[in-house]
């Protein structure tokens, strides 16, 4: 029978097994995501196993290499129904059967991934190693089969930005069409400060094999500095809306209409207040590439003193992500606005063009729950403006080119707590210099995650 024998003596494997097969980021123990040039070779390695298989049906070393090399290829599906039939060959595998729960739990079949990593727990002799990982297993498996699930972060910290309230690079502009200059002080000043945001989620299940469910986000965010008040803003959000699938599969694409208000504050008013309806598109397209598309239409009403930016908003965002290594995250997103306001000046359309990348490594640090991460973002914008604002300029309508730039590092530790250090740059160039400006701007945040 080979190293899978009455007993499965080499149970120290399954120390290895359940020490890759992480809760927060759920995988089979041998899984990982194969690179271009290694996916033919698994995909040939795979089908001399088959053939192995074939002509010894009862070899259990040939279905478990084979139930590896599966997973290695995402063929979740053949590794599972393999490792099954090793059990009806030989019932006693606790190795196998830790496998089966991990890979169980990785598709979200969390019933059955209950029932095997119990079947372990309840025999005897399992170390204490093994069993503190399948304790932690069945505690999430708990979480996210409850019917009402909560989960969101809390974060404050300390700003500086080189151009708090966001004011003109250069004192030389225009008004009326004619070249002035502004009064000192009117400018982009710098200035330290703090900020704070919360984020929660609710989410309600709806009973079905495709585990759809209900949910609904909430946010505020809130900056203030210690010298430039008109750098101060609020921020409150609420979306809500159902997440149903397409079709029977647990992983297919899924659709999420919704519909959601938001409310702004700036330098201690109403900026403005707003609602709108829409929906969001997710699909798995392999193993290491999604994608991710949303469609709103809203209003946002302002303050008596900028009704003229008053109107309707249609926006839409489309992306993809791919992670072409196990710690490594890919994603491209571009987006398109439609701003129709009362104020043919203040109506304008855009796009952008926005690029992340994240990689997750290991601190060696003992205290660290989860790799931490460093992240970069950049992005680029253009947005013209439909007519000319008489008040600057009666003959030239805007137009603008913006570009961003951002890198961040958090540490993640025990118990949900983090803390993150970023640093971030804005560029705007416009053809009407009132509007050029630039900002360098550093955060440092604390946070725990629930």
């Amino acid at each position: 029978m080979g190293r899978f024998g009455v007993g499965c003596t080499r149970f120290c494997a399954a120390v290895f097994l359940i020490a890759l097969t992480g809760v927060v980021k759920p995988a089979p123990a041998f899984s990982q995501t194969p690179s271009a040039t290694a996916h033919s070779s698994l995909r040939a390695k795979q089908q001399t196993l088959f053939d192995t298989m074939r002509a010894k049906p009862q070899d259990l070393d040939a279905m478990f290499d084979y139930a590896e090399v599966s997973v290695q290829l995402q063929d979740y599906e053949a590794a599972i129904s393999t490792l099954e039939r090793m059990l009806i060959f030989n019932s006693n595998l606790p190795r196998v059967r830790l496998e089966l729960g991990a890979l169980y739990f990785n598709i979200g079949a969390y019933s059955l991934a209950e029932y095997y990593f119990l079947s372990v727990a309840g025999a005897g002799g399992v170390p204490e190693a093994v069993r503190g990982r399948i304790d932690k297993f069945l505690a999430e498996i708990a979480k996210r089969t409850r019917k009402h699930s909560f989960k969101g972060r809390i974060e404050a910290g300390i700003i500086y930005d080189s151009n708090a309230n966001l004011g003109p690079a250069d004192s030389n502009v225009l008004l009326f069409g004619r070249p002035a200059v502004l009064v000192s002080g009117s400018g982009g000043d710098e200035d330290a400060g703090g900020r704070v945001y919360a984020q929660i989620t609710h989410r309600y299940a709806i009973s079905g094999p495709t585990a759809d469910y209900w949910q609904t986000d909430g946010s505020f965010f809130g900056r203030r500095y210690s010298e430039v008040d008109t750098g101060a803003s609020d921020a409150f959000y609420i979306r809500t809306g159902p997440r149903l699938s397409l079709d029977d599969a647990l992983y297919g694409p899924k659709l999420r209409p919704f519909i959601d208000v938001e409310y702004a504050r700036a330098d201690e008013s109403k900026l403005y207040q707003g609602g709108g309806v829409g929906f969001e598109y997710t699909a798995v397209l392999s193993g290491a590439v999604s994608t991710f598309s949303t469609l709103r239409a809203g209003i946002r009403a302002h303050d008596s003193a900028r009704s003229g930016e008053d109107g309707f908003l249609l926006s839409g965002r489309s992306g993809l992500a791919w992670k072409p290594a196990k710690d490594v995250t890919l994603t491209a997103a571009v987006s398109g606005l439609v701003d129709d306001a009362k104020s043919q000046s203040q109506s304008n359309d855009g796009g952008a063009l926005r690029l992340t990348a994240s990689y997750d490594y290991d601190p060696g640090l003992a205290p660290a729950d989860r790799n931490w991460r460093l992240s970069a973002q950049a992005s680029a914008a253009y947005r013209r403006y439909r007519a000319p604002d008489p008040v600057v300029s009666p003959t030239q309508a805007r137009r603008d080119v913006e570009l961003r730039l951002g890198v961040q590092n958090t540490f993640y530790f025990r118990d949900g707590f983090y803390a993150s250090l970023g640093a971030s740059g804005l560029v705007r160039e416009s053809n009407l210099s009132n509007f050029d400006l630039s900002n360098v701007g550093l955060t440092a945040v604390i946070g725990i995650e629930f």
